[in-house]
């Protein structure tokens, strides 16, 4: 069956030989309109004994479905839509629907999205069957032939979610991950409203999650938590792959059964399951390509297999993605007044970048008679990055000309880094879902671990004046021009050093859950406790000199020029730091231990309990809630006694309530209302939070971690307005404000000597330059979504376009521990995604515009009192996909499919203070990849 074309077939009730006949236009659509209405609620299994299609053994949750929000909100759409037609009164009791005419239908349930979308037609007309709805009409009926295509597939199963979920949420479903051209889900994610991501070296990495700092986002796969694994808190998202993910759940509006720490979204990551398709299913896909900077290959490779049945099910996957890359960068430090700059540095780097990201894993599920089921979930990804930089480092001396001149000598310095980069995550979860009389119980035990690890060996080379007769200019202070007499291979330096800047963090976490609820006369009860307990270990050494000369010349390991888009005047070239630092190691290099004061260990417990009511009503649902989460961590670090380091341990304990209200009202059949209020927290990050420190009893100054930071608490509200005016349509605007209090930032504190050191007296006051809380934040946008097409309206060529588009406006401010008053850090002002699509004839394809404005990214100089902040500046991409389908060709489901992203080749600024002031540049190339996906 063609992945563009499903049928569904309703024998006649006459003799066979009755012809068939056309239904009238006011029939078809009133028989029609309700067609893909009818779907389970999205993640939600079929378990066996529902598809044995035993009415007694259907699942509580079904046996319940008219005294249950999510379900009532189904049923109550298909009654309107059905409102006038003959039977129709018989939707208005669900729970005595005969559920084995339908189970025919969903036994077959299963395939890719646009089977799924045929399907569901399908099972809307065997129900519909099953309580005589359709008798009329299937006189008239002989065979209906559904044409579903995968985009829309995807955009009906995520407006759906949205539209039944009881709060404010964004879905991005499997399908439509897989058909733009995104590296990951960061990129993905960064296409909804209220949504941007933040880039390293050209490749999305993080989601500032309305604007907010990263850190005010929680990330959990299949509902459970995971730690950040850079510092426990702040998520990374370019190891997870398509492959995985079977929805994404952007939550901006938090109920009581989320994670408190979640001030601005909670990101819910579900896998596939593998009951999502009944018997064999298996899906592989490979694609090659190239960066055109410097021809780096792209291999990208992933596959996954599944099988279910009546009483067992079990699904494997595997990711492989390889990306190789040259990164072209500039970093600069100006003095002096916009076009009247004046060089203190110039420094030229170029990267050699080798990515690679890994993920495998899987489930087994076993299924209970009373619906329920038993399993264990595994999931294990891998980031890896080696960079080789070559760097060469340009100062200049006081009064020098502004914007162009020649000076008659310059000092260089010269690095040769060959660094890597690994991120471990891995999650074992042993769960159940069942029923007790009336209540659904689920309950589940996770092991998680995360592990991050640097280690960037830098043979760097000094040197004074050792070119002349030097040349500058800055007509284009994003790339400026330097000239010199000497060859750069020829230039001489009086001192080499070896430096180590390395770092480690291991975190343990095991994580029990346990969700309950059942109907009540109200609508459903909820209620829920979570235990997590994390040991966070590691340390680091963030510039570390080892060795004074390393004894080995690196003339010989010349490459060749660089691959640049900018300019090249001083003559920039490549080294083979590989080969360098093997034989570094050769000679006796050894990675060095972490110092004492930087070494980091922590304990931490979080212990969550909540309650929930979601009240039902003929014109939609209230949902009252309170969670409350207590907090007990212990760090450890280091205290000063005479010149002996001793262990130091401090301890902190807290308890925070978090009520949450949600009024989700269906005021017209097309259209909802809803005003959410919600409360949340973050915590310290583990870098932030920790004890340990570098301790100086002479200036009595210490710098490291501050474990009495205490933790970002807010409140919030939202109010959205949902229009579904067409089917794969909607238009929606919300407007939200947060007030968040103790915003954490670097800074000065005054804090007891005696803490640290045995010789400060008691009472004195030192200074730890650590971390702060500020105060008085707060947050509040607009954010506009709309998806349109035009073969709601039309037949033909033409009805195969259609547009999903969306805006973000975003205002917030904060007060910093100075008093200074800045943007939070990850806000820009605007943001907005354009895509336009076409899917007809068997091609599915995109063209994809995504901008966002200026955005703080770091607060470190406001902090240490330099009135000036580091800003990313605004932000463009133009990417483009095109899928073919070859099944009606071949007979198997087959798709080529092309990916092109920054077809317009956009370079990267970063300033200081204001846009006119760069400090870093950088350009990636554009990024094409070709391939073929293969399911069955």
């Amino acid at each position: 069956m063609s992945s563009s074309m499903a049928s569904a077939r309703t024998r006649s009730h006459s003799a066979p030989t009755t012809p068939r006949r056309a239904i009238a236009p006011s029939a078809w659509n009133a028989s029609m309109s309700f067609r893909l209405r009818v779907i389970p609620v999205p993640g939600y299994r079929m378990p066996g004994p529902y598809r044995k299609g035993r009415a007694e053994s259907a699942p509580p949750r079904f046996r319940r479905a008219s005294a249950t929000c999510r379900n009532r909100q189904i049923w109550s759409s298909i009654a309107h839509r059905t409102r006038g037609l003959p039977n129709s009164n018989a939707l208005k009791q669900p729970a005595e629907v005969a559920w084995a005419p339908v189970m025919d239908v969903a036994r077959a349930w299963g395939g890719n999205p646009v089977e799924q979308h045929a399907k569901r037609v399908a099972m809307a007309l065997a129900l519909f069957a099953a309580i005589g709805l359709v008798p009329a009409y299937a006189e008239e009926l002989e065979e209906v032939v559904v044409v579903a295509k995968p985009i829309r597939a995807s955009q009906i199963s995520a407006i759906e979610a949205k539209r039944n979920a009881n709060n404010v949420a964004d879905i991005i479903s499997a399908d439509a991950i897989g058909r733009f051209p995104d590296q990951n889900l960061a990129d993905a994610l960064g296409r909804l409203a209220g949504l941007a991501i933040e880039r390293d070296q050209g490749q999305a990495r993080y989601v500032s999650f309305r604007g907010s700092p990263k850190r005010y986002t929680t990330t959990a796969f299949n509902g459970i938590d995971i730690p950040g694994v850079e510092n426990g808190r702040i998520p990374r998202f370019d190891a997870y792959p398509a492959v995985i993910t079977g929805q994404v759940v952007a939550n901006k509006a938090i109920t009581s059964d989320m994670p408190g720490e979640s001030i601005s979204g909670y990101i819910n990551i579900k896998a596939f399951r593998p009951s999502d398709v009944r018997g064999w299913s298996a899906t592989a896909e490979y694609g090659i390509g190239e960066q055109d900077l410097g021809g780096g290959s792209i291999d990208r490779r992933n596959a996954r297999v599944s099988y279910s049945n009546d009483r067992f099910g079990f699904l494997v996957y595997a990711s492989d993605n390889l990306r190789e890359q040259i990164t072209d960068n500039r970093e600069m430090e100006y003095a002096g007044t916009q076009g009247n700059l004046v060089p203190v540095l110039l420094d030229f780097r170029n990267y050699f970048v080798d990515r690679g990201d890994k993920a495998y894993g899987g489930s087994v599920e076993y299924y209970l008679d009373n619906g329920g089921r038993v399993y264990v979930d595994v999931l294990s990804t891998e980031f890896t990055d080696a960079e080789e930089r070559n760097q060469w480092v340009f100062n200049f001396p006081a009064d020098i000309p502004a914007q162009r001149g020649t000076i008659p000598n310059a000092s260089v310095t010269r690095a040769l880094e060959d660094g890597d980069y690994i991120n471990e995550t891995d999650v074992v979860t042993l769960g159940a879902d069942f029923s007790i009389g009336d209540w659904d119980v689920d309950a589940s035990y996770s092991q998680i671990d995360t592990w991050f690890d640097s280690y960037l060996p830098v043979p760097y080379l000094l040197g004074f004046n050792q070119v002349s007769n030097v040349f500058y200019d800055l007509s284009d202070a994003q790339e400026p021009i330097l000239t010199f007499d000497e060859r750069l291979q020829d230039v001489e330096y009086a001192l080499p050093l070896f430096a180590e800047l390395f770092g480690t963090l291991d975190t343990d976490a095991k994580q029990f859950n346990i969700h309950v609820n059942r109907s009540n006369r109200w609508g459903e009860l909820k209620f829920g406790f979570k235990h997590d307990d994390r040991d966070a270990t590691g340390g680091g050494a963030p510039l570390s000199v080892v060795i004074s000369g390393f004894g080995i010349p690196v003339e010989p390991f010349y490459v060749g020029p660089w691959d640049t888009e900018f300019n090249n005047t001083i003559g920039g070239y490549h080294a083979n730091n590989r080969a360098i630092r093997d034989a570094l190691e050769a000679n006796g290099l050894t990675r060095a231990p972490f110092p004492p004061e930087e070494v980091l260990a922590l304990e931490e417990t979080i212990m969550a309990a909540y309650i929930m009511q979601t009240i039902d009503r003929d014109w939609g649902n209230i949902v009252l809630g309170v969670r409350i989460e207590d907090t007990d961590y212990e760090t450890a670090g280091s205290r000063l006694v005479g010149t002996t380091f001793e262990p130091l341990h401090v301890s902190r304990t807290y308890t925070n309530v978090l009520p949450s209200a949600h009024v989700n009202w269906d005021f017209r059949d097309d259209q909802k209302l809803r005003f959410s209020f919600s409360s949340g927290i973050s915590r310290p990050t583990y870098i932030e939070a920790r004890a340990s420190a570098s301790i100086n009893p002479v200036g009595r100054a210490v710098v490291g971690g501050n474990p009495d930071l205490e933790e970002e608490t807010s409140w919030g509200v939202d109010v959205a307005y949902e229009w579904y005016f067409a089917e794969a349509s909607i238009l929606a605007v919300t407007v939200f404000h947060r007030s968040i209090d103790n915003v954490i930032g670097e800074a000065n504190e005054r804090v007891l000597g005696s803490i640290y050191s045995d010789i400060a007296p008691p009472g004195e006051m030192w200074t730890l330059q650590a971390f702060g809380n500020g105060k008085d934040g707060r947050l509040q946008g607009l954010e506009i979504s709309f998806t349109g097409r035009l073969d709601n309206y039309m037949e033909g060529f033409w009805s195969g376009f259609g547009v999903e588009a969306n805006l973000t406006l975003i205002d917030s401010e904060y007060t910093t521990v100075q008093g200074a008053k800045l943007d939070l850090p990850g806000q820009s002002d605007s943001a907005y995604n354009v895509s336009l699509f076409y899917e007809n004839y068997g091609v599915s394809a995109r063209v994809s515009y995504r901008y966002r404005d200026a955005w703080v990214d770091e607060t470190e100089a406001v902090a240490f009192d330099d009135p000036t902040a580091i800003w990313w500046d605004e932000q463009k991409r133009l990417d483009f996909s095109v899928r073919y389908d070859l099944e009606e060709l071949t007979g198997y489901k087959v798709q080529v499919f092309v990916d092109a992203n920054n077809l317009s080749d956009e370079t990267d600024v970063r300033f200081t203070g204001r846009a006119w002031n760069p400090n870093q540049v950088e350009a990636y190339g554009r990024r094409y990849v070709a391939g073929v996906r293969l399911s069955i």
